[in-house]
């Protein structure tokens, strides 16, 4: 506001030195304004044009023939346009700031605040938006100690805003009754498939990764279409996964889990697509032993916060994608279960349809 004040005196100054016409230019001040303020403020502006215009038509003598009208109807006519601007935008600035703030909420309910530490397992977890100003995406995660192990998803919802949003609440419902209910992995990934079918359009489905901790370092994984879990191991990193292909979330409800292994100082990464698909100048993925590197740090939240640095400096901070991840170690002490409590007797590993690991 301050800079259209300065154009309207200064070009009031203008003409009365120096008889230059700028009628036109009054108008230009409450466009201005209309661009930052709201529509009171505007039509204060507004009306000091239309008053300039009169009063400079008067300065030198009055000639109220048509061009003066002319003149005091144009420079009328912008200055209520530049009013009925700035309603309309300050409309819509509130409106996005309301939806904003709803989707932030329902965002929070899929990122939740995790706990740093669960019976021997430290937790850490990041997540960044691709797009700096907003914090909505379709990533989520949950952690959740049950009677059969410490419980884990990760998962992304193919496409963003609100929609994305609600989808992935019901995808986090479902795996929260789920996994406290259902003795298998497989089951608990093919009810959260089931339950979100209704909600689905003909487009839409969810990528996911499970994890269950259990106890002797024992770890039993179903991948339902996402980037498999990365296992860093003694410096390095495996890829866990069973080498078979599985569909995403509501393209397929029966999947098979297989189970691998972890020691005390190992750490478990499960991450979205927005960390692996990251690319430089030149279109190269972002490479793995960067990754390896990063979770070399004394701690899991040093580790998260220096492989965020990594893939921002190897895009040049252009990530395209959402990113979520979230970082187990394995501590010095395994836990027989999640919750303190005698871990429940597993079922055949021919009953859970279970496979061998294959590290990639």
């Amino acid at each position: 506001m301050a800079a259209a004040a300065l154009w309207l005196v200064v070009f009031g100054v203008l003409h009365a030195t120096t008889g230059v016409t700028v009628f036109s230019l009054f108008s230009l001040a409450p466009l201005i304004v209309a661009t930052a303020a709201d529509a009171r403020r505007t039509a204060v502006f507004a009306g000091a044009a239309v008053a300039l215009t009169i009063w400079a038509d008067w300065w030198h003598g009055p000639a109220a023939d048509m061009t003066y009208w002319t003149r005091v109807g144009v420079v009328c006519a912008i200055s209520a346009m530049a009013v009925v601007v700035a309603g309309i935008r300050r409309r819509r600035e509130e409106r996005l700031a309301r939806m904003t703030a709803i989707a932030e909420a329902a965002q929070l309910a899929l990122l939740p605040p995790l706990p740093p530490e669960m019976t021997g397992i430290t937790i850490a977890a990041r997540y960044r938006s691709a797009t700096r100003e907003a914090s909505v995406g379709g990533d989520l995660y949950e952690i959740i100690p049950t009677g059969y192990g410490i419980r884990v998803i990760i998962g992304d919802v193919r496409g963003k805003g609100l929609d994305a949003v609600l989808l992935a609440r019901h995808v986090l419902s479902a795996f929260r009754r789920s996994a406290v209910a259902m003795p298998a992995m497989e089951h608990v990934a093919g009810e959260v498939g089931r339950a979100i079918g209704p909600h689905l359009g003909e487009e839409d489905f969810v990528t996911a990764a499970f994890a269950q901790i259990g106890p002797g370092g024992k770890l039993t994984i179903v991948n339902c279409g996402h980037h498999p879990p990365l296992l860093h191991h003694r410096g390095g990193l495996q890829s866990l996964t069973d080498g078979k292909a599985a569909l995403p979330l509501g393209l397929e409800e029966d999947f098979t889990a297989f189970t691998a292994s972890w020691s005390p100082g190992d750490r478990l990464l499960l991450y979205t697509d927005g960390l692996v698909e990251s690319r430089n100048q030149h279109g190269d993925f972002f490479p793995e032993d960067t990754i390896a590197a990063a979770l070399l740090a004394s701690d899991c939240d040093r580790a998260l916060d220096t492989l965020m640095r990594a893939a921002d400096k190897y895009t040049g901070g252009h990530i395209r994608d959402d990113m979520a991840l979230l970082l187990l170690e394995h501590g010095a002490a395994a836990p027989n279960s999640a919750n303190g409590r005698a871990a429940a007797v597993p079922l055949p590993a021919s009953a859970h349809g279970q496979t061998d690991l294959i590290l990639g």
